[in-house]
């Protein structure tokens, strides 16, 4: 089981494990660093940036260091019972931070958004990507191809976050889907022709 300094009476005196040691399940920290970005990534979504930051954040709400927080998100992927409860708790409380929906800010003046075909096929790449990059996340192509899938939804919604970004794409192709809306001064065309 992956543990907590706290929960093994802090016997690594909470001293930062330095890149390249092996993990508790032999991932070296470096790999354990890669693969749980990768996941994180996947999950809210967001760049290897951001997904990094949640990684930190977590960290530090458990009480614990990156390398292990990194162990302990692999760990739910692959060894879910061996997780360190606290850490897990932590790293949700994170993800649930990172998709916290933020109102999507309005695009800047003068920015034009692309057609709803077009962020429809930009949305599937989305998807597919992420999930592949859930079934390998130590993956750098995959990861790479996540950032950059991510970035290109933010520049064509102009938005800061991939997650806001995200949901303003939903919402632009959810609102074209649907048929116009008839008001009460719109007249409907008569089934029977011209009179």
């Amino acid at each position: 089981m992956i543990q907590s300094p706290a929960a093994r009476g802090r016997t690594e005196g909470g001293a930062a494990v330095t890149d390249g040691e092996a993990g508790a399940d032999g991932l070296t920290d470096r790999a354990a660093l890669a693969g749980a970005t990768g996941m994180v990534m996947a999950l809210v979504p967001c760049t290897a940036e951001s997904a990094r930051r949640v990684l930190g954040n977590a960290a530090q709400a458990a009480g614990v260091t990156l390398p292990l927080m990194a162990r302990t998100v692999i760990a739910t992927r692959t060894a879910p019972g061996d997780a360190d409860p606290d850490c897990e708790r932590a790293l949700r409380a994170e993800i649930g931070h990172a998709r916290t929906p933020y109102p999507p800010a309005p695009p800047a003046s003068g920015t034009l958004l692309p057609s709803p075909h077009v962020l429809r096929r930009h949305l599937n790449h989305l998807r597919a990507v992420r999930r592949r990059t859930l079934a390998s996340p130590g993956d750098p192509a995959l990861r790479a191809a996540m950032e950059d899938a991510a970035y290109t939804l933010c520049v064509l919604m102009g938005q800061r976050n991939a997650h806001s970004a995200l949901l303003a794409a939903e919402e632009l192709v959810a609102a074209h889907r649907l048929p116009p809306s008839e008001g009460p001064d719109q007249v409907r065309p008569s089934a029977g022709g011209a009179d």
